[in-house]
């Protein structure tokens, strides 16, 4: 069962990268995160957002040409605060982006999670056996 929203604030603090699976994810290659966090902006019901596309592949090449992929982070992270009334502001945005990346990416990540998964949507279906013959479903 998905832990109830908190309204008005992050679901989990910056600091909290560790817990929940995507540590090493945001870390080694955080625009797949970037990816996945702008497929749940645009959809947030989406059960399984891409891992890559164009914001995934725009913040590779911002990073290539001078380290300029946080600019993307930065207008996630207003993105999601307005989206969701949370508490802060574009200079906080602008500096968690820079001086924190892989930290507020996994934070945006989980909190675009978070909130999708509280809405108690069906969960992914997994491997499922099949059914012997004779046998009705």
């Amino acid at each position: 069962m998905a832990e109830p929203i908190k309204n008005g604030e992050w679901q989990d603090g910056l600091l909290s990268c560790c817990s929940g699976g995507h540590a090493l994810m945001g870390c080694c290659c955080p625009c797949v995160l970037v990816n996945k966090t702008h497929e749940l902006l645009e959809n947030p019901n989406n059960p399984e957002p891409k891992a890559c596309g164009l914001w995934g592949c725009g913040w590779c090449l911002l990073n290539a040409c001078g380290g300029w992929g946080f600019i993307l982070n930065c207008l996630q992270r207003g993105e999601i605060r307005k989206k969701h009334n949370i508490e802060g502001n574009g200079c906080g945005d602008f500096c968690v982006s820079l001086c924190c990346p892989c930290c507020g990416t996994i934070q945006q990540y989980k909190e675009l999670e978070q909130r999708r998964d509280a809405q108690g949507l069906p969960d992914k279906v997994g491997y499922q056996g099949q059914t012997p013959m004779g046998v009705p479903r």
